[in-house]
């Protein structure tokens, strides 16, 4: 963070499927802040978030165009866009606000095939920027264990749009699951639910740490 906020806790608020992380007061209760906006990239973080999305690039290329299908039927088209979505400031700030670190975000990126076939379905909202063109936002989540032996949740967003169907357009990682009493219980009570067995992810490749410090210089 870019301040001192010793008086101030993190709080989870979920709204039409969205989640955000607020630093609020400890004794009051009142929100300060949204700690998403307030986060700041550090140099040498500018550089790991460079090279880790330069490894996913490459490393999800042979899913460029592809479709996944989830365990309930859901099929979802995944792209370079998606990647790079993925791979955006916006979308790893989110992971690293929640507690994990740029890596652990990146290698349940490179992970995405297999984590989205096995992910629970949450349910369907609408987008909030009432787009026309889009049909509903779905949401899916995985619980999933890093190869650090770190358990956490992968929360997935498909979009279904009317000419092109529905693409995966981003992932984040939670360390509590989606409360399911907030939305979504009624679209997604009959789908199949995951066991309790979370899904192991491969490692990533490590950062190159020679050509990281020439970069930082």
């Amino acid at each position: 963070m870019s301040e001192n906020f010793e008086n101030c806790i993190l709080k989870d608020e979920w709204q039409n499927g969205h989640h955000r992380q607020f630093l609020v007061d400890r004794a009051t209760g009142a929100v300060v802040m949204d700690a998403y906006k307030n986060y700041r990239i550090s140099h040498e973080e500018h550089f790991i978030r460079k090279k880790c999305r330069a490894d996913l690039l490459k490393s999800v290329e042979c899913l460029f165009g592809k479709v996944m299908t989830n365990k309930n039927g859901f099929k979802a088209r995944f792209s370079k866009n998606t990647a790079n979505k993925i791979a955006s400031d916006k979308a790893i700030t989110k992971s690293v606000v929640n507690g994990f670190s740029v890596q652990d975000h990146f290698e349940a990126a490179e992970n995405i095939k297999g984590i989205f076939e096995t992910a629970d379905f949450i349910g369907s909202f609408p987008d909030t920027s009432e787009d026309p063109n889009i049909i509903a936002i779905h949401r899916f989540q995985e619980e999933i264990e890093l190869s650090s032996g770190r358990k956490c949740f992968a929360y997935l967003t498909l979009k279904e749009v009317k000419k092109d169907g529905s693409r995966i357009y981003t992932q984040e990682l939670l360390l509590k699951k989606y409360p399911l009493h907030k939305a979504g219980e009624l679209t997604s009570r009959d789908f199949k639910r995951s066991g309790t067995v979370a899904y192991k992810c491969n490692p990533r490749t490590d950062i190159n740490i020679s050509w990281l410090k020439e970069d930082v210089k």
